[in-house]
């Protein structure tokens, strides 16, 4: 298990436990807590509505073309670091 802080929009931190071994996505994590994610697609990264941020300390890959093509149709997307 792995436990993640989720800052939702009103400022507010969940702290949720993950499994490691289940390949969930952040996005299917904070549907198993309730918390209000959209995900119109049904986490198909076909429309951008469960979109995060993300703060680490760990070298995360630079991202794709692919994912900024659909992050340009996002609400709130910002292209520098949060």
């Amino acid at each position: 298990m792995i436990t993640i802080t989720v800052i939702d929009r009103t400022g507010k931190a969940h702290e949720l436990e993950a499994p490691t071994d289940m390949n969930m996505s952040i996005m299917e994590v904070c549907k198993a807590y309730d918390l209000p994610v959209k995900a119109t697609c049904g986490g198909m990264a076909m429309c951008s509505t469960c979109h995060i941020y993300i703060e680490s300390d760990q070298d995360l890959p630079a991202m794709r073309q692919a994912e900024e093509d659909m992050l340009d149709q996002a609400f709130l997307w910002r292209t520098t670091a949060v």
